[in-house]
């Protein structure tokens, strides 16, 4: 059981960490760790991969020091354990198999992204179809599958799903972007700690690999450390399992790492037609305990189009609207709860209005949208932009970036996931967006604030 105590005190040490490192190091290395046992000023803390440990006990031991003894106002020694190890274990220590008792939590995965929690549509079939059918016997068939699609149509949750139903047979599971791969790749050859990747990456069972289109214009060694990746899990018969926004051989990438990507099963997931989104809104009620009348769910899909989250953002703005005011949930409701999402984005919806707008509702500056700070308030009002200026305007991630202070492609993809990751399961956020996106469509352009900080 975990010690509160020390879950206390590092959630506040990380708390001051990510002011201190980096957003990439931050989110790579230090988010998924957690506070297990303080005793005799020793503060364990553990962490999702033997790699991750020796990364953090290379990298950032001296630091996480420091900090921790801050916040305790007495010296403190931080220690990084392996997730799963007694507190007694060493961090080098392998975890006994535990294949034949129940599965701890995998990390690395969403809790909401289950099989069951998916929802079956005819745009989805394929993908779906073949995702449980590598789940229930990895590496037996269809290695790697390849699921490809656009923003916001399963691609992630299929992914997660997979992960949880091999790691409830006891099989190692690792869910990692391509942009985290790749940092890690490189971080153990500066390091010199290639032997440690090799023995986590390596040797997974089952490695779900996202977004890996990103793998766009990285460098040759780069590319060549995937394919080695690749061909070494194959080689020992572990499952591959890839998400990307484009076919494989669209991926422009080297042609031996391309045609390692399309070598087995491509399966897509394409945008729901209106039999599929009118099914996608009732399942959503039924998730929050509300049977919405067809009239509702038919009026809703025929003027919303888009992905399941602006869906279900929809389908939440309407309900809070009801519950608020006692109110009967009716085609009038939603017209009246809903009539912004209705309309299209006229001539005068911009980048500007868009940003003017988040701004205005998280109380901050334009600036701070463009700018580096990177505190919680500031990163939710900057993704939640990403989110609008995508699906309002249909800017790409480099045109996005340049609105928002040339941040890099890869930046902009991470918020535009973390922010679709969250409207799937966080409702207040959900109804945030979708008072934005509302008054952005209702009200026209805001008046524009102080790009001063």
């Amino acid at each position: 059981m975990t010690d509160s105590l020390a879950r206390r005190l590092w959630e506040a040490a990380l708390g001051r960490l990510q002011l201190q490192t980096p957003k990439a190091t931050f989110d790579t290395w230090l988010a998924g760790t957690n506070g297990e046992l303080l005793a005799d000023d020793v503060l364990t803390v553990s962490a999702p991969t033997a790699f991750a440990v020796a990364w953090l006990e290379g990298r950032m031991q001296s630091l996480a020091d420091a900090t921790a003894s801050a916040i305790a106002a007495r010296p403190v020694s931080v220690r990084f354990a392996l997730r799963g190890l007694s507190p007694a274990e060493g961090s080098g220590s392998t975890p006994a198999a535990t294949s034949s008792q129940e599965q701890p939590p995998n990390a690395t995965l969403s809790p909401t992204a289950t099989f069951d929690a998916f929802i079956p549509l005819a745009e989805n079939q394929l993908a779906h179809a073949a995702a449980l059918a590598v789940a229930r016997a990895p590496g037996s068939a269809y290695n790697p599958l390849f699921i490809y699609g656009g923003f916001g149509l399963g691609k992630t949750h299929l992914l997660h799903a997979i992960g949880h139903h091999a790691h409830s047979m006891g099989l190692s599971v690792d869910y990692i972007t391509a942009e985290d791969l790749t940092n890690a790749y490189l971080t153990a050859m500066r390091e010199k700690r290639t032997k440690a990747y090799r023995e986590h990456f390596w040797t997974v069972d089952l490695l779900l690999l996202d977004d890996v289109h990103t793998f766009e214009g990285k460098s040759k060694r780069v590319q060549e450390g995937l394919l080695h990746t690749l061909d070494a899990l194959r080689s020992r018969g572990s499952q591959i399992v890839l998400a990307s926004d484009r076919p494989a051989l669209t991926v422009a990438v080297e042609k031996r790492l391309q045609s390692r990507l399309a070598a087995g099963l491509q399966a897509d997931l394409t945008s729901p037609a209106l039999d599929s989104r009118t099914a996608l809104l009732a399942a959503f009620a039924e998730q929050v305990g509300v049977t919405l009348e067809g009239s509702v769910a038919s009026f809703l899909a025929e003027r919303l189009e888009g992905d399941g989250h602006v869906l279900k953002g929809a389908l939440t703005r309407l309900l809070a609207l009801a519950d608020l005011t006692g109110s009967a949930v009716t085609p009038q409701l939603a017209r009246q709860a809903l009539a912004g999402l209705f309309s299209t984005a006229g001539p005068q919806l911009s980048p500007e209005s868009i940003l003017t707008a988040v701004a205005q509702h998280y109380h901050q500056p334009v600036s701070v949208l463009e700018g580096p700070r990177r505190d919680r308030d500031a990163s939710h009002a900057r993704q939640v932009a990403m989110h609008l200026l995508h699906t309002l305007l249909g800017l790409s991630a480099e045109e996005i970036g340049a609105q928002l202070g040339r941040r890099e492609r890869t930046t902009i993809l991470y918020g535009l996931r973390r922010t679709a990751d969250r409207l799937s399961h966080d409702t207040a956020f959900s109804t945030t967006v979708s008072t934005i996106r509302a008054s952005l469509l209702t009200d026209g352009v805001p008046q524009k604030l102080s790009t001063s900080a």
